[in-house]
């Protein structure tokens, strides 16, 4: 090494030694070093030769008042150390950080406990993976494992809430975070029939919700596939009660417009539709006049106006696009809308050609 280059690394190690309180940080040194100027002021008294002794003396260097030994990610929950030689990091960091503008309140840390609400329930995901790995042979552990499932459910949707809509919000607030629709994704091929149901229409008179907060992510596909294979297990009423949570407008645009602008909204939308398409031909009689039935067709006319007047640039390209759903718009709407219709889809959705086309149904 050459001077100048030993001159830098004794001048690293010495400013690490500075400290603006000494007594605090390095209290064992300031000690000893009274101790020695105690001796040296009885050697000036005569008692005996007094020898100097050296001592450290560090060089000033002024920090800088708004250091952070931290770099804080966004929708992260851990932390990324930093240090230089005239900062170096803390061994241990209690002090708040942030400004009083940015730390409000009541924003960020609610936003801390939803993360910390994921990451035990995660936990508790992890468990019951685990069992299902090993496998439940015995009866009682199979009753442990619907146990444990029921009570995830419960810190899920519930959140120790006696109100219904902020245990909803609660509910919302999960799948607000990406780490939140893995653990619902994961979840649902372990839950009851009945628990299922109860998420599915959740998030369906949600959705338009769910999408304006998953603009950024885009993680809500991931749900698709689970619920994708439910969909087709729900009954015609249990149908409308989700596809009526998009008819309820919010107070600022048309929800059904939100969700075909979203890639998993319109994958979701037409999965309904298709399957509410497939009971329709599968059970006559289900035809038959009566309120469902009226709500039904009010909800397809709906969505097909809504999609036939969206520009097409702005409809989503689906995951998955049901053969069925021109045929079930051709029974209910004008041959001009349904070739409206027609035009768009085939534009939406580049990777499969509509081979049913309507005019053979009309």
């Amino acid at each position: 090494m050459t001077r100048k280059e030993k001159e830098w690394v004794i001048k690293v190690q010495m400013v690490q030694l500075q400290s603006e309180i000494p007594h605090l940080d390095d209290y064992y040194y300031q000690e000893y070093y009274q101790k020695l100027e105690k001796q040296a002021d009885e050697e000036l008294l005569g008692q005996r030769s007094w020898v100097e002794s050296l001592k450290l003396v560090t060089p000033y260097i002024q920090k800088a008042e708004a250091y952070e030994s931290v770099v804080r990610i966004e929708g992260s929950l851990g932390q990324v150390a930093v240090s230089t030689c005239f900062s170096p990091r803390r061994a241990i960091d209690a002090v708040p950080h942030g400004t009083q503008e940015q730390d409000t309140g009541a924003a960020n840390s609610q936003r801390l406990w939803v993360l910390y609400r994921i990451e035990k329930m995660f936990l508790q995901l992890l468990e019951i993976e685990k069992g299902q790995k090993d496998g439940f042979a015995k009866p009682s552990s199979s009753e442990q494992q619907s146990i444990q499932v029921e009570k995830l459910f419960q810190t899920l949707m519930t959140q120790e809430q006696n109100n219904l809509e902020e245990a909803a919000d609660g509910f919302l607030q999960v799948l607000s975070v990406r780490k939140g629709k893995a653990l619902v994704a994961r979840l649902l091929p372990f839950l009851p029939r009945d628990r299922t149901v109860s998420l599915l229409l959740a998030i369906t008179h949600h959705l338009p919700f769910l999408v304006q907060r998953d603009v950024a992510d885009q993680a809500l596909q991931i749900l698709f596939k689970p619920l994708g294979k439910f969909i087709s297990h729900l009954t015609f009423h249990e149908l409308l009660q989700g596809l009526q949570g998009l008819t309820l407008p919010p107070a600022s645009e048309k929800p059904v417009t939100v969700v075909l602008q979203n890639q998993f909204g319109i994958s979701l939308l037409y999965a309904l539709l298709s399957h509410g398409e497939q009971l329709l031909s599968l059970d006559s009689s289900l035809e038959k006049p009566n309120s469902d039935h009226t709500a039904w067709t009010n909800m397809v006319v709906l969505i097909a106006w809504e999609i036939a007047q969206m520009p097409t640039a702005s409809l989503a390209e689906p995951l998955t696009f049901p053969s069925n759903l021109l045929p079930l718009f051709c029974r209910h709407v004008d041959k001009q809308l349904v070739q409206q219709l027609e035009a768009r889809m085939e534009l939406s959705d580049g990777r499969n050609k509509i081979t049913a086309p309507c005019s053979s149904l009309i």
